[in-house]
C-alpha cells in the first residue's frame, strides 16, 4: 500500500459528529443516540464536513440551529439562519408592561370580561398540562419546535430540568422546588437586564424569548401549586408583563406580512412564536385575576396582531412545505388574515359574513393553541 493511501475511518453517527464525542458506531444506533432517544443516522465524509464547517463559528443562541429530525439528505439544505430577523413592532409596548395597572386603575371605556368558573377551570387544566410536555417528548404551544431541535437556549434547558423536579415533587420538597423555582425566576429577570432603573442592555430576539417563555412556564407551575393564589404575588405578574413588552418592543410582525406577501422562515418563526407566547401570558394574566377577584379587560393593545397560524405552518419541517403552506395561505385569505381582535367581541352582535368565514378558515386548520383560545372567547362572549 502505497504511503499516500490510506484505510478509509469510519464515521461516527450524525449525533456523535456533530457533538464532537467518540461513537461506538453500533447499527443501527449507537449506544448514546439510543440512550438519548435519537434518530441515529450515518452520514457521508462530505455532508460530515458541510454540517461541522456550518457550525464552525462559536454557538450562540441567535446563531444557526439544526433540526434532528431533519433526515440526513436534506440536513445541509435546512439550516435556520437566525442571525438576520427583521420584524417591526406594532403594538404599544408600555401598554404591555402596565397591563397590570388596569385591575387597579381602568380606563373609562373598559367593561370586565365575562369570565365564568368553568372557563377558568378549563384553562387552569389546559395551563397545567404545559410544563408536563417536557416530559413527554413535546413541548408547550407557544414554544416552536426549532428552539428545542438541537442546541437549546440555556432557560429552555435549565427549565426542562426543573420541571421535572416540579412534577416529581412530594408534600415534603414542595417548598425546596418553590424556592429552586423563584431563584431561577430572579437570575432570569436579572439576565434579560430588567432591574428597575436600568439601561436595558439585552438586544437578542431568540434568548429573551426563551426567557419570557420559561418565566411564563415558572408562573404556571407557581399557580398550579397548592395556594395558588398566594404563590403568584403581584411582583411576579409585574415582571412577567415587563418582560413581555420587552419582547414585544423589539418586533411582533414580519415587514412582508404587513403587505400580505411571504416573509422569510425564519423571521416568521420568530415573529408567530413571540405571538404566541404573548397570547399565553396574557390568558395567564387573566387567570390569576379571576382567582384573586381583579377584573380583567379586553387586550387592545394587542389589536391587528394575527391569530396563532395554522398547523401545517407552524408544524412544517422543511422550508419547501413552510413555503407552500404560506403560499395556500395567501391564496386562501384574500381579505388578510384572521386577527386576534376577530375573535373580541363586536359592534355588530351578528358576525358579520366575512369575519365569520375567516373564522371558519381558520378553524379548519388551527393546532390545538389556537381552538384553546377560540374556546375561551367564544364561551366568555357567548359567540357561536
Amino acid at each position: 500500500m502505497s504511503p499516500k493511501e490510506s484505510i478509509p475511518r469510519k464515521k461516527s453517527c450524525n449525533h456523535c459528529y456533530k457533538s464532537k464525542v467518540r461513537c461506538d458506531l453500533k447499527r443501527p444506533s449507537c449506544t448514546r443516540c439510543s440512550n438519548r432517544n435519537l434518530d441515529c443516522t450515518y452520514v457521508d465524509a462530505k455532508l460530515a464536513e458541510e454540517v461541522a464547517a456550518s457550525q464552525s463559528s462559536p454557538a450562540t443562541v441567535d446563531g444557526t440551529w439544526l433540526s434532528d429530525s431533519l433526515a440526513p439528505e436534506t440536513i445541509n439544505n435546512e439550516l435556520l439562519d437566525f442571525g438576520n430577523i427583521h420584524l417591526v413592532c406594532t403594538v404599544d409596548e408600555h401598554r404591555i408592561r402596565g397591563r397590570w395597572l388596569e385591575s387597579l386603575l381602568p380606563s373609562v371605556d373598559q367593561r370586565p370580561k365575562p369570565f365564568q368558573a368553568s372557563t377558568m377551570a378549563f384553562v387552569t387544566r389546559v395551563f397545567k398540562s404545559y410544563p408536563r410536555m417536557f416530559l413527554t417528548e413535546n413541548h408547550p404551544p407557544f414554544i416552536h419546535w426549532s428552539q428545542i431541535a438541537d442546541r437549546v437556549a440555556e432557560p429552555l434547558a435549565n427549565c426542562m430540568n426543573i420541571t421535572r423536579m416540579w412534577v416529581a415533587q412530594t408534600p415534603e420538597s414542595a417548598a425546596m422546588v418553590r424556592e429552586v423555582i423563584g431563584q431561577e425566576m430572579s437570575r432570569l429577570f436579572q439576565k434579560a437586564g430588567l432591574r428597575w432603573g436600568e439601561q436595558r442592555a439585552f438586544s437578542g430576539h431568540l434568548e429573551l424569548l426563551a426567557i419570557l417563555q420559561c418565566y411564563l412556564l415558572y408562573t404556571i407551575m407557581l399557580f398550579c401549586s397548592a395556594n395558588a393564589a398566594s404563590l403568584v404575588e403581584q411582583d411576579i405578574m409585574i415582571k412577567l408583563q415587563d418582560l413581555a413588552g420587552d419582547l414585544a418592543s423589539r418586533g411582533t410582525l414580519c415587514p412582508a406580512e404587513t403587505t400580505g406577501s411571504r416573509p422569510d422562515w425564519e423571521s416568521w418563526i420568530v415573529a408567530s412564536t413571540k405571538r404566541r407566547t404573548l397570547f399565553a401570558t396574557y390568558l395567564l394574566d387573566n387567570l390569576v385575576n379571576f382567582t384573586v377577584g381583579s377584573p380583567s379587560f379586553v387586550a387592545v393593545e394587542l389589536t391587528g396582531l394575527p391569530a396563532p397560524a395554522s398547523k401545517p405552518l407552524w408544524n412544517a419541517r422543511d422550508r419547501r412545505s413552510w413555503n407552500a403552506a404560506y403560499n395556500q395561505q395567501l391564496g386562501l385569505s384574500s381579505d388578510g388574515e384572521l386577527l386576534i381582535n376577530d375573535l373580541w367581541p363586536q359592534s355588530d352582535p351578528n358576525p358579520a359574513p366575512v369575519r365569520q368565514k375567516k373564522i371558519d378558515d381558520w378553524l379548519s386548520s388551527v393546532d390545538e393553541f389556537g381552538m384553546m383560545l377560540y374556546a375561551v372567547t367564544s364561551h366568555t362572549y357567548n359567540e357561536a
